[in-house]
This record gives structure tokens, C-alpha cells and sequence, in this order.
């Protein structure tokens, strides 16, 4: 009784550990959890303030908006705003206020909120960003932009994007979204909004994640997000909704599986248990009826085997057939004290056996349960970082452009973007960061949003450039570079004014295949040190050559043996694709240039990420 006493004790104790091991776990994730969801809603609103500022600029840079503003005629700012807006595929409401507050203009579903005074401001000199709330309960990311008459601010420039249309993106899988004041309660934006058991906390500007059950039975992972602008003014929280009641139903079942069988193991191990310690002390009964024996006399018995009586009787008669007289009772006495001990020693070790069961098939769903939670986060980091990257490349009348990124592994550190910008002038990044995974994404993410934000125009490119790296060196806690190209292209004159911060030269080829490289003196990588100077190059492209900007992927690209393609093996290739060329469709020159180095690289796998911008004037 007492060995099984001790075996219940130790399973308990088990069970008791493996719960407080999956609790301990389960806190690591939603810890984990809320802060790759608090990066990805930065991520978000870093985004969108960069579209936002970008309209704002394009409307207030418009040859146009000086002479509206005179004429005070409300059908042409809204032309003006109108032309603007289509720029992005997240089209913003736009309105445009006096430098007296009265409103000029309007544009788009959401620009009512500029009239019921929600984002009306007095006019400044200066730029700002706010989140406000409209009287339905929905946040929005407003941009402010003055228009300048020399150093008179005549206007402002008012860009409303609603943060609720972009939530489904960068966070799938969703069935409900609400927002909530710190004053005013909770407003639901989209989906399913159930009656929980108990109350959401107050928002008080903490990230959290819990799970809260619904009136109807359903279970729900609540993620609550703080909203807060650049100055860190709290507006409230976005509060995430997934249902998770299948998931928990199916981790139900299987640790129901789990304890069940452990009790299973249990049980039969007390079983051969008792078993054991039954046969173990069969001698010692054997001991019992012999030492009863001699009491009354019979002093010459010895054991012809080693099983006793089940229960031996007290007052005996005669002599049972299976002892008789002989002198060798200590032998028989020594063998079934080595088989007893055998026995306990087999116990012992179907113990130990149970113990790392239990431990195997706990580690086994910890494992599991991590597994599931890695992938899911980064299949939707894959699609974010693709949804980062420009689709449509139908940027100039003049101008042929196509750009591909193929990432190595899920995702990864290389990125591209093109913009219209003034004058007819297209923009061109290409950009290669350090490392790999979602760490150099979400720094991908960042980098990306700083260029385009900070690069607007070539004349003064090495001082926006050195701006961008400012930023990029003060947000870096990794410690985290990329090397990269911004380029300006003037379609019209063929005209490509670029800095090339530690990039892959530019190639350059010709109608007949033959390939140049645009050597220029080195510059400084982005994101290491702060207040450096880069220099501005120039290049033209002339009729029939194509222009090909690439990352350290294509010419690094390697077979199972160790082979690298190597800069020269780069260039013939380029050459080759386009002399070859059927069709002077630039996307058709990408797509070749892959087939090309995968031809190279046969069987082994990507060793980084491949990325190609290709452009050429068209007649």
C-alpha cells in the first residue's frame, strides 16, 4: 500500500508539473503573441501616415493649388484633390480648410468628419499627425499639410484615412473589430460583436491578449491594442477578435487523450506492481509456514519450489506434499531472494519508464503547439511583406518598368518601390538588408516607409538620403543596415540621378547585348552611423539600352557544389537575356533573368533573396 501511495503521489506530481509547464508556455506565447501584433499595427500606422503625408505633399506641391485658392472656385480644388487621391490604391478623404478655419473643399465618403468640426484645427506653420474619433465610434489617421504663399500660410491640407480599412490586411483571420474610448464606451467597426460573460478592462493604454467567453457558449482570443499617435496621445484601443472555440475544444480532447492515457499507464503499473512486490515476497510466506512448521516440532523440512501457500494456515495438521526432510533449506531460501530482488528492480525501472513517457508526450505538444504558432505568424508576415510591394508599374507613357522580389526563405530582407513624384519624374528603391527572417522584414518594412517618406525630389537627394539614415539609425535596436539605390528617372530625356549607398552597381545593356556596369566611388551603408554625406550620380539612358538594378542575390546565387554566378557571369547573363529578347517587355527580361539563374543554381536551394528592378524608355 505504501509503494502505491508513493507511485499516485509521483504521478500527481507529474501532472501537477506538466500543467504548471503548459501555463508557463501559454504566457510566453500570448506574450510573444500581442507583441508581434503591437509591431504589426506600428507597422500599419507607419504606413499609412507615409500615403497620407504623400497626397497631402501632392496636393500641396500642385502648380494648380495657388491659383484655385485665388479663384475661391469649390469644383476645381475638388479637381485638384480628386487627382491626388487616385494616386493611391488606399484612397484617403481629402478636404481642403481656409487659413480662417472655413471649409473650401471636400472629397471622399469620410471628408464629413472635417464638417462636423471632429478634425477641423486652427492652421499653423507646421506638419502634423492626430488620431481622432468620429462620432461613430471609428479612428482615423488625419494628416495636416499648410499651403504656403511665400512664408504665409494661406490653407491647409486635410487627409483623413479611416485605420479600420486596413486592419483585415495586416491582421487576417479576424471576426469581429471594435474600437474603445477611454471616455464613450465600445463601437464596433466590422464583423462580430458577441455579449461576453464577463467585461472588457477599461482601456488604459496596456497591450493585452486573453480569452473571454460569449453568452451563446463560443470562446474568443481578444487581443487589445493601444492607439496612440507620434506624440504618444493615447485615443483608445483596437480590440482584435478571433474565435477560437474549435482550437480549444480539439486542445481539450487531446489533453483529455493525454490524461487518460496517463491514468491508463498508472493504473497498469500498480497493477505490475503489485504483481511484483506479490511474487516478491512469495519467499518470505515460504519462511512464514517453515518457521510454523519447526514451532511444532518438524525440524528436517526443505523447499522443493519457491511458490508458498496463497494463505498459509495457522494451525496445520501434517506436512504439506511440497516440503520434505532434507538438509538443503538455505539454498532454496537464497534463490528466491535473488528473483525477489530482480522483480523490485524491474519495478523501479518501469517507474523511471513511466516518468519519461509522461515528459516525452508533454514536450511533444509544448512542440507541437509552438510549431502551429511559428507558422501562422509567418505565413502572415509573408503576405504583408508582399502586399508591401508595388503591383502596378504602369508608372510613364515613356517609360517600361517591371521589378520582382523572390524571397529565399518565408520572408525576407530585400525590398522595392516606385513612385510618381514632380515634374513627370518616376522614383526608383531597391534595397538589400542585413540578415534574414521576420526581424530583417519588419526592418525591411520600416526602411522602406523612411525612403519613400524622406526621398522626394533629386536635386537635394544626399541630404533627404542622410535624413533617412538618421531615422533608420534611430529606431535600430538590432543594430540592423541595408545597402541600397535611389534612383530618379527622367523619362523623357533618359536622365537617371541616383545614390548608391553600398548597393550592387547598376548594369546598363544595350539593343545588342552588350553590358556595362555603372562604377562609382563607394558610399556608406544605411542604419550605421548618423550626419553622413553621400554623393549624387548621374548616368543617361540612351535609345535601346535597358536598365537593370539588382541585389547581391543574383550574382551570389550558388550551386550544391559551392559555384558562385559571380559579377562577370551576371552581366553575360543580362547581355544574353536581352539580345536574346523576343519581346522588349521588361517584365519578360525579370522573368528570364530567374529562369536564368535557376538553370545555374539547379537543385540547391536560394541562398538569399533575389531582387530586380528593370526599366527602358520607351519611343
Amino acid at each position: 500500500m505504501i509503494a502505491a501511495a508513493a507511485l499516485v503521489a509521483v504521478s500527481g506530481i507529474i501532472i501537477a508539473y506538466a500543467e504548471f509547464r503548459y501555463d508557463l508556455v501559454s504566457r510566453r506565447y500570448e506574450s510573444a503573441s500581442i507583441e508581434v501584433q503591437s509591431g504589426l499595427l506600428d507597422t500599419m500606422l507607419a504606413l499609412y501616415r507615409g500615403r497620407l503625408r504623400d497626397v497631402a505633399r501632392m496636393v500641396v506641391l500642385d502648380p494648380e493649388i495657388d491659383s484655385v485658392l485665388n479663384n475661391g472656385a469649390s469644383d476645381e480644388l475638388n479637381r485638384v484633390l480628386e487627382r491626388a487621391r487616385n494616386t493611391l490604391l488606399a484612397r484617403p478623404a481629402l478636404a481642403v480648410l481656409s487659413a480662417s478655419g472655413q471649409i473650401l473643399a471636400t472629397l471622399g465618403d469620410e471628408a464629413g468628419l472635417v464638417e462636423s468640426s471632429a478634425a477641423q484645427e486652427t492652421t499653423t506653420d507646421a506638419i502634423r499627425n492626430r488620431i481622432i474619433v468620429s462620432p461613430s465610434g471609428s479612428p482615423f489617421l488625419v494628416h495636416y499639410a499648410p499651403v504656403r504663399r511665400g512664408d504665409v500660410v494661406v490653407a491647409q491640407v486635410v487627409a483623413l484615412l479611416e485605420i479600420s480599412n486596413g486592419i483585415s490586411f495586416f491582421f487576417p483571420d479576424l471576426i469581429g473589430l471594435a474600437f474603445a474610448q477611454p471616455v464613450g464606451g465600445l463601437f464596433r467597426l466590422s464583423g462580430d460583436l458577441p455579449a461576453f460573460e464577463s467585461t472588457l478592462p477599461k482601456p488604459d493604454g496596456q497591450a493585452r491578449l486573453q480569452i473571454l467567453s460569449s453568452q451563446d457558449g463560443r470562446r474568443f482570443d481578444v487581443a487589445t491594442l493601444p492607439l496612440r499617435d507620434e506624440e504618444g496621445n493615447f485615443s483608445g484601443e483596437l480590440v482584435l477578435l478571433r474565435d477560437i472555440s474549435d482550437a480549444l475544444e480539439r486542445e481539450e480532447v487531446l489533453a483529455t487523450l493525454a490524461l487518460s492515457s496517463v491514468l491508463v499507464i498508472v493504473l497498469l503499473s500498480l497493477g505490475l506492481l503489485a504483481r511484483a512486490l506479490r511474487l516478491g515476497f512469495r519467499p518470505l510466506g515460504a519462511v512464514v509456514y517453515l518457521l510454523d512448521a519447526m514451532a511444532r516440532g518438524e525440524t528436517g523440512l526443505r523447499m522443493r519450489n519457491v511458490e508458498p501457500p496463497p494463505e498459509p494456515e495457522s494451525d496445520v495438521e501434517g506436512v504439506p506434499e511440497r516440503f520434505a526432510y532434507h538438509n538443503v533449506a538455505r539454498q532454496g531460501q537464497k534463490s528466491d531472494s535473488s528473483s525477489s530482488t530482480s522483480l523490485v528492480q524491474r519495478s523501479v525501472a518501469e517507474i523511471d519508464t513511466l516518468l519519461d513517457t509522461v515528459e516525452r508526450f508533454r514536450a511533444s505538444i509544448d512542440a507541437r503547439n509552438a510549431l502551429i504558432a511559428v507558422q501562422e505568424q509567418l505565413e502572415s508576415a509573408r503576405r504583408i511583406q508582399q502586399s508591401l510591394l508595388p503591383e502596378d508599374f504602369d508608372l510613364h507613357p515613356g517609360l517600361d518598368f517591371s521589378g520582382r522580389m523572390r524571397a529565399a526563405q518565408d520572408v525576407g530582407g530585400d525590398f522595392f518601390d516606385a513612385f510618381q513624384v514632380d515634374e513627370g519624374r518616376i522614383a526608383a528603391v531597391i534595397a538589400d538588408v542585413s540578415g534574414k527572417g521576420i526581424a530583417a522584414a519588419l526592418f525591411a518594412a520600416q526602411a522602406s516607409v523612411v525612403l519613400r517618406s524622406h526621398c522626394q525630389t533629386p536635386e537635394n537627394l544626399p541630404e533627404q538620403i542622410q535624413a533617412a539614415n538618421n531615422a533608420l539609425c534611430q529606431r535600430n535596436p538590432e543594430e540592423m543596415f541595408l545597402t541600397a539605390i535611389v534612383a530618379f528617372i527622367t523619362p523623357r530625356t533618359g536622365e537617371v540621378a541616383f545614390v548608391n549607398a553600398g548597393h550592387c552597381p547598376p548594369m546598363i545593356a544595350g539593343a545588342d547585348g552588350k553590358v556595362r556596369l555603372e562604377m562609382r566611388p563607394p558610399n556608406l551603408v544605411l542604419g550605421v552611423l548618423p550626419d553622413v554625406d553621400w554623393s549624387l550620380h548621374h548616368l543617361t539612358l540612351g535609345p535601346g539600352e535597358s536598365l537593370l538594378l539588382h541585389s547581391d542575390g543574383f550574382d551570389e546565387a550558388q550551386t550544391k557544389e559551392g559555384e558562385i554566378l559571380g559579377r562577370d557571369k551576371s552581366m553575360e547573363i543580362f547581355g544574353k537575356v536581352i539580345g536574346e529578347a523576343e519581346s522588349p517587355d521588361c517584365a519578360a527580361v525579370s522573368e528570364r533573368i530567374l529562369e536564368e539563374i535557376d538553370e545555374f543554381a539547379g537543385d540547391a536551394p536560394q541562398a538569399d533573396d533575389i531582387t530586380l528592378i528593370t526599366m527602358k524608355l520607351v519611343d
